[in-house]
């Protein structure tokens, strides 16, 4: 067996063909005294123009040629007078000009040593006034402080870690990775796995290293939350997931230790993390206050008597006996709840119910947990509807605006796609209900469960304890929809039809590949080429690919290179070469609630707008109505939205969606609540790519029984 040779050298990075944020993984061209060279491996941290000290082995992959497999990449200072340039361009408010003075005023061998005896003087001299020199010093020092933490980093191959682990801990960031590397694990991608090898490295066995089995179980139990969606864990099902961690099963002891401690909460056989249990109990005490000790509540501001649904003046607007239910409970109780599946008049309910109150003189507000849901609901009532963020006044990681001390002003608030909102959201939400105000929670809970901890809708429709109306009746208009009538029967556990009876639309189809290569070819040409000319749409703002799957030649990575190459090939590339102008984006990882971007937005990046007074340069990007300027540090939650997962995309609705449905696209992991709530994405029509068998294991598959919450429970016993 032949050893892969070595590879040993200062290279400096020339471009970066890919990159990846989340796994740190990059394929870089670099050029080192032997001549140019590929890297790849965790190199997310070098920039264009960077030296670097690179260690690792050279490999010939099969489809590239050869290339260095990277074990380690030590930043090094720079030295020529270009990359020193390069380097201090990244310093806010330094642009190249002032850089090149820097350079200029120093001298290529002392200007790191000279900014770094007086940042904020340094940068004085080179024009800056006080306030932007202080804030380019700030700047100057994290710069700093990262490459000490590259090099701490570096041995265990996690220097692309530093700036993550930076921005958590900027003060004190050298010491957590010292002294207790475990509280990595609270910083987003830095796992059990990764925090556990850098406390190995400095322990003689893994007896001796202190927190480790308490590390592992609140790991799990993080976990569970943010992966899973679980509230908690059985006692078993999380010693389990520690043993899977630690390499052995731990004692239950340890479990009890850390509830003595405060840490986790146990009540019978599940245990929380405290936090998380006490948001749940807080939601439960709160409903049950709503509904009032009687069953029945009261006390609204809404009046009771007198008609209990609406006569509409033009009469266009005809109720059900199960919709003039819901309209009854929304101003009989002071919590209610509607749910039902596609074309069952839960938009029309929402409707009537405003529209009863609004002429009794009562005030009402509508929210929803996505702005494109808050669109729909405006559309169809008439009246402004609000995220919920934005009607709480709330960015994450700050207090909401509006709270029990200073509740929302509306005597009637009614919440759509309330499947969507997890169990903290919903926690703000009730909190922030004045006293005597009605809620109506509008949903579907069939749908996917919400991103992160908890199941709340879904919990109160099962607890048969709120009043609840059930919407079954499918409207005649919705009827003839194979969209419609396949949803609901994957609802059922079954497969859909495919074939269209007698007056039904044909607006859901199945188109079986056998390959992986087959279906991916495709998709892109149904994409790019059948779809748009069958329905006339555009093929980028109106079609969206929904994969249960990242990696893999049908993963949602592989198909958004393959659709950006079929509809954007010749967009100008900006951000290192990762964009290009025309994109079609998703914001992915976090929200700026500030600008009115979440987790799942789609954008097209429309220009690079150069940088003003030496800042870097930003994205101009366009939502569905407006315009949005981004900093690179905020522009690096953007990733390529041609293809979605479900969950990424539960917010959307356009004309036309495909769905990769494969064995070999993660077929096990797609469920009957993921397959739903994709199909039912599109207006026009639903394209399911893959096997007839993976959509009839996915509808007869619930995924509910993964996710753990308590909520219920909790209600049906104090009832």
């Amino acid at each position: 067996m032949l050893v892969p040779e070595p590879f040993d050298r200062e290279v400096t990075v020339r471009r970066q063909r890919f990159a990846s944020r989340d796994s740190g993984f990059a394929v870089l061209d670099a050029e080192s005294e032997g001549g140019p060279v590929v890297l790849v491996g965790p190199l997310i941290h070098l920039e264009v123009g960077e030296r670097a000290h690179v260690t690792g082995v050279w490999v010939n992959d099969t489809r590239y040629g050869e290339q260095v497999k990277v074990e380690q990449a030590r930043p090094l200072p720079p030295q020529q007078r270009g990359a020193l340039i390069s380097y201090l361009r990244r310093i806010r408010h330094v642009g190249e000009v002032r850089a090149s003075k820097l350079v200029d005023r120093y001298g290529a061998e002392q200007v790191l040593d000279s900014i770094d005896a007086d940042p904020a003087a340094a940068f004085r001299r080179a024009g800056l006034n006080p306030f932007r020199a202080g804030e380019a010093a700030a700047s100057w020092n994290e710069m700093r402080s990262l490459r000490r933490l590259h090099v701490l980093l570096a041995p265990h191959g996690l220097a692309y870690l530093a700036k993550r682990i930076n921005d958590a801990y900027p003060r004190t960031a050298h010491r957590v990775i010292t002294e207790n590397p475990y509280e990595l694990t609270r910083v987003f991608g830095v796992g059990f796995r990764v925090a556990d090898r850098i406390a190995r490295a400095g322990a003689e066995s893994v007896d001796e290293i202190p927190g480790r089995v308490s590390a592992a179980l609140v790991y799990a139990l993080s976990e569970a939350e943010s992966h899973v969606g679980s509230t908690c864990l059985p006692t078993g099902q999380l010693l389990a997931a520690a043993r899977d961690l630690l390499g052995q099963l731990p004692d239950e002891e340890a479990i009890a230790t850390l509830v003595e401690d405060g840490e986790l909460v146990r009540s019978g056989d599940w245990v929380y993390r405290r936090p998380t249990w006490e948001l749940e109990q807080e939601l439960g005490e709160r409903i049950l206050e709503l509904l009032g000790a009687g069953g029945g509540g009261g006390g609204g501001r809404l009046r009771t008597s007198g008609p209990q649904a609406p006569t509409p003046a033009s009469g266009e607007l005809t109720l059900t006996a199960e919709q003039e239910a819901a309209v009854r409970a929304a101003f009989t109780y002071r919590l209610s709840v509607i749910t039902g599946g596609p074309g069952t008049g839960k938009t029309a309910t929402i409707r009537a119910i405003a529209d009863l109150a609004t002429r009794q003189g009562a005030k009402v507000m509508l929210a929803a947990p996505t702005g494109r849901a808050a669109r729909r609901m405006t559309e169809a009532s008439g009246i402004e509807a609000r995220t919920i963020h934005s009607a709480l006044g709330w960015v994450p990681g700050q207090p909401p605006e509006h709270n029990e001390d200073d509740p929302l002003a509306c005597e009637l608030l009614i919440v759509d796609e309330s499947s969507m909102a997890n169990l903290e959201l919903m926690v703000a939400l009730v909190r922030a209900l004045a006293p005597g105000s009605h809620v109506v929670l509008v949903g579907d809970a069939d749908q996917l469960a919400p991103v992160g901890a908890g199941k709340p809708f879904a919990d109160l429709v099962a607890s048969d304890v709120i009043p609840t109306a059930r919407l079954g009746h499918i409207f005649r208009q919705a009827a003839g929809s194979m969209i419609v009538q396949g949803a609901h029967a994957i609802r059922r556990g079954e497969l859909p039809e495919f074939q269209p009876g007698e007056g039904m639309k044909q607006d859901l189809f199945l188109m079986e590949r056998t390959g992986a290569a087959d279906a991916a070819e495709l998709i892109v040409d149904l994409v790019a080429h059948r779809l748009p000319r069958h329905f006339g749409v555009d093929p980028v703002a109106e079609i969206q690919v929904f994969a249960p799957v990242y990696r893999g030649e049908l993963g949602i990575d592989a198909l958004n290179r393959m659709l950006r190459e079929a509809l954007n090939p010749h967009g100008s590339p900006v951000g290192a070469g990762r964009l290009r102008i025309g994109d079609k984006l998703m914001m992915t990882g976090r929200n700026l609630h500030e600008k009115g971007l979440m987790n799942g937005t789609v954008l097209y990046l429309e220009d690079e707008i150069p940088g003003a007074d030496g800042d870097d340069a930003a994205l101009l990007l366009r939502g569905d109505e407006q315009l949005f300027r981004l900093p690179p540090e905020e522009a690096e939650s953007l990733r390529l939205g041609y293809a979605c997962s479900v969950h990424r995309g539960q917010g959307i609705e356009l004309p036309v969606a495909v769905i990769v449905a494969h064995d070999q696209a993660g077929g096990f992991f797609l469920r009957r609540e993921m397959l739903y709530t994709a199909v039912t994405r599109a207006r026009l029509a639903t394209v399911i790519v893959g096997s007839r068998a993976v959509v009839a294991r996915a509808a007869r598959t619930p995924d509910t029984d993964r996710r753990h919450s308590r909520l219920g429970d909790l209600l049906s016993r104090a009832r």
